[in-house]
């Protein structure tokens, strides 16, 4: 028996020092899957972390949340996150692992909440802003702002669709009905204030698409244009136009999928700023033929807008004073990355009330103020644009940095998005099922924000109201 142990042992260390060699000889012939094999778990604790600090940052900082509801948002994604420990100093948030591993967030109350790169060198450096926005030359009047109606049928069932979705466990903070230029009904989940500043996720798309338009109302932007970048300018990227960008048909190879290692989670948690990361992203299809959606899209055109401009100062001072001022937003807060650009794609905050004013602004196809300002805040022929499908071949159901319910002006057999919703309805829609329909055919917004990880029921929510609106 010793003899057989023995035999045995030396016959298991004889094959696995076999299988070691094996392994490893077809390791170095397989380079590429060893340097991923590599990479996976140092991504997987970058995006654990920098999410974990990032979001903490921003939701303890600029939302008012309290620890309770900041862990369980973020176990809302994952399990893994209950095991990273949370401490706010002052404007700064450590996320930890233990005391061996640690990212941090910085807040500041102009810039918002950013990553504290973790490896910094010459090539890599923290954006530092000087702190002063000079004053704008150009102010423009205020349009009206949404005047409240209170609609007791559409009050009570909003607040008793919250109800529901707290028992079905869709955690709906914020739901407002929008008729014309009036909110006649809103209402808000547990601790959740008319003043809670919350995250719009890709809703963010949206608005960066807003702004552009006023951009290219004032005559500082064209979507035609191509050339953007001149790290482009050697090869067929020069060929994406701003409408490429817009309707994220690009081209670019862009991996949207949210786990450790994929573009997006690199670029929104990793150590190279948000709109530097996208700009690195190769060409794979012909410009305009192909859509996939990719946030690093909205990351490009917010940096093309950020040089246009001229620099973080003044594109702080066109969003403050050509953006925030006319239309009365006095809580959105679009935050930077650390070359100072906007991270369209993900980082907006507002109160709900001036999400669904947006909203208001692409119904009355860019006016406020009932049809008295000639101009428009937004030029109609570029809502009308904004609007329309895009130019690819295999999914035309998305405008400028909207997404369309149906798309039959270009005899797409693509069915409707939301069948059970208006047809010529369309949406800014962001993760954890953010949603605000606008409908047209209706004269109607309806906005619903929360922290759902299962689908939420749109259709029946949205549609439940739509039936309820006073004739």
């Amino acid at each position: 028996m010793p003899f057989e142990s023995t035999t045995t042992s030396f016959l298991t260390i004889s094959l696995t020092i076999i299988a070691s060699l094996a392994v490893f000889l077809w390791l170095i012939r397989n380079t590429q899957w060893l340097a991923n094999l590599l990479v996976l778990p140092r991504d997987a604790l970058q995006t654990l972390l920098g999410m974990s600090a990032k979001l903490a940052c921003s939701a303890h900082h600029i939302s008012g949340f309290r620890k309770k509801r900041i862990s369980e948002d973020l176990r809302n994604y994952s399990p893994l996150f209950k095991f990273v420990s949370i401490e706010h100093r002052g404007n700064t948030t450590l996320a930890s692992l233990g005391s061996l591993i640690s990212m941090k967030a910085h807040y500041d109350p102009i810039l918002g909440s950013s990553l504290i790169p973790s490896e910094q060198d010459e090539n890599n450096p923290t954006f530092n802003f000087p702190g002063t926005i000079p004053t704008s030359v150009n102010l423009r009047r205020n349009l009206e702002t949404l005047a409240r109606r209170s609609h007791q049928p559409l009050q009570r069932m909003v607040q008793e669709q919250i109800r529901r979705d707290a028992q079905a466990s869709l955690d709906t903070r914020a739901l407002i009905v929008v008729h014309g230029h009036e909110i006649l009904a809103e209402a808000y989940g547990p601790d959740i204030t008319a003043s809670t500043r919350l995250l719009g996720w890709s809703m963010s798309k949206s608005l960066l698409a807003l702004l552009f338009g006023r951009m290219e109302t004032l005559g500082l932007a064209y979507a035609a244009r191509t050339s953007l970048f001149p790290e482009w300018c050697d090869d067929d990227r020069t060929h994406i136009s701003l409408q490429n960008l817009l309707q994220m048909c690009d081209g670019l190879e862009f991996d949207e999928t949210y786990s450790p290692g994929t573009d997006a989670t690199r670029m929104l948690f990793g150590n190279l700023p948000a709109s530097r990361y996208a700009l690195q992203r190769k060409l794979k299809f012909q410009p305009g033929t192909h859509f996939s959606y990719s946030s690093g899209s909205t990351n490009l055109i917010a940096r093309w807008m950020h040089r246009e401009l001229g620099g973080t100062q003044k594109a702080l001072t066109f969003w403050q004073q050509e953006f925030l001022k006319p239309l009365g937003l006095t809580s959105m807060l679009l935050e930077l990355d650390n070359d100072g650009v906007f991270i369209g794609s993900s980082y907006g905050f507002a109160t709900a009330a001036e999400w669904a004013q947006l909203g208001a602004l692409l119904l009355h196809k860019g006016q406020l103020n009932r049809g008295n300002d000639p101009q428009g805040f937004l030029d109609h022929e570029w809502i009308t644009r904004a609007t329309q499908p895009n130019t690819s071949n295999n999914d035309p159901r998305y405008g400028y940095q909207l997404w369309l319910n149906g798309a039959k002006q270009r005899a797409s057999n693509l069915p409707l998005m939301y069948p059970g919703l208006p047809e010529h309805s369309y949406f800014m829609l962001g993760n954890r099922e953010q949603m605000l329909m606008v409908a047209p055919e209706k004269n109607t917004v309806v906005l619903r924000l929360g922290w759902s990880a299962t689908p939420y029921p749109v259709e029946d929510r949205f549609g439940e109201i739509l039936h309820s609106l006073p004739t």
